[in-house]
């Protein structure tokens, strides 16, 4: 006689709440680092600004990126060689302009918390598809301002979406806090009943934070060096923006999005992600469920 193995069923999506955002008619979304991946985010991020003017938002899309196009970049990212030399932020928000989705703002500098909105009645996300541990943490120090609202059990103004990668897999991570004492009110601060807080993308991976060698020696490096000290496979850079452009579309446009983290492996063909339920929550941050209130 033949046994049938016994599957645990998994209810890991089906216990999650979808993540509360603050309800606005403001919104300003920023990507930062328009390569590999941020490239090929732009055109579906300005046509979702596009969507949400229709329905009646006041949205702001902006690129923010200091580098320019060079012949390296051609085999990977979302440029041309007639694009060589030009900045990468202007030429993406030129090309969405041309092609009538939406009006894009550009900054050709690096990023600084002081780029984005920070006001009570605007939801600002940042989605950082950077390399480097420096972009990061400048993108996590943005979240610091949501303290203020947080004393007065108010949901957070600012997001930050942030988009890695190696040779053949890489990450999307969302988050609002950088403090675990604020998250024990994650799941009880939306009268709605959803998750009103999601730790910090640097709070679910503190190695973000550190600065990978080739990074503490830039000048001894060439931007085809840096390239192959981060190879990278063609396909890994638009699966990952593809997958970032879905966290925005729940988060900004649905309602629906009930993930905060995921993984993608392209050998493999899998990915996982952890969903907005009590466990996997308290496990990201290395708590036990009965943590939030």
């Amino acid at each position: 006689m033949s046994r049938v193995a016994k599957m645990a069923l998994d209810l890991s999506y089906v216990e999650a709440v979808p993540v509360i955002s603050f309800q606005t008619t403001r919104i300003h979304l920023a990507i930062v680092g328009l390569g590999g991946t941020g490239g090929f985010l732009a055109r579906a991020a300005a046509v979702m600004a596009a969507d949400l003017r229709a329905r009646g938002k006041d949205v702001t899309l902006t690129f923010i990126d200091p580098d320019r196009v060079e012949e390296v970049n051609i085999p990977r990212q979302n440029f041309c060689a007639a694009e060589i030399g030009r900045f990468k932020a202007e030429t993406l928000a030129s090309r969405c302009c041309a092609l009538a989705v939406t009006q894009v703002g550009y900054i050709c500098e690096r990023f600084e918390p002081e780029m984005v909105a920070d006001d009570k009645d605007t939801l600002t996300v940042i989605v950082g598809c950077v390399d480097g541990a420096a972009g990061r943490v400048a993108m996590g120090e943005a979240l610091k301002r949501n303290h203020r609202y947080l004393g007065w059990n108010q949901l957070p103004r600012t997001w930050y979406l942030d988009l890695g990668n190696g040779l053949d897999f890489g990450q999307a991570l969302f988050g609002s806090i950088d403090a675990v004492e604020y998250l024990t009110r994650a799941f009880s601060l939306s009268i709605l009943g959803g998750c009103g807080l999601l730790p910090s993308p640097l709070l679910q991976q503190p190695a973000l934070r550190e600065p990978r060698p080739e990074e503490l020696a830039p000048d001894s490096l060439s931007c085809a060096q840096l390239l192959a000290a981060n190879a990278q496979s063609l396909m890994i850079n638009p699966i990952l923006a593809d997958i970032g452009a879905g966290y925005l579309y729940e988060f900004l446009i649905t309602g629906s999005l009930r993930r905060f983290a995921t993984t993608v492996d392209l050998p493999s063909g899998t990915m996982r992600s952890r969903y907005t339920n009590r466990a996997m929550l308290a496990a990201a941050i290395g708590k036990k469920p009965g943590f939030f209130s």
